[in-house]
């Protein structure tokens, strides 16, 4: 399985920004096993927290600019309720 790059250019929903170089697809599996590596949740809630994001990521990046890292950090503040 491809491991999710943080510096990586995040999906945006758009079919153009998205096909450009330097764009990197991401599934909920990649999502929960970063968040399982850098330990920015516990294991019970990084099931939860990346099945939600694999749902709601392009929402995060509408303008096609964030990293993925730059929009896991967004929806972990959305989930913590800091947003």
């Amino acid at each position: 399985m491809e491991k999710l790059n943080p510096n990586a250019l995040a999906e945006s929903g758009d079919s153009d920004l998205d096909g450009r170089p330097g764009v990197q697809p991401v599934t909920e599996e990649m999502i929960r096993e970063h968040i399982l590596d850098t330990e920015d949740l516990p294991p019970y809630s990084a099931s939860a927290f990346a099945a939600w994001l694999d749902e709601e990521l392009t929402g995060f990046n509408e303008a096609g600019e964030l990293t993925n890292g730059q929009v896991i950090s967004a929806a972990l503040a959305d989930w913590r309720g800091l947003a």
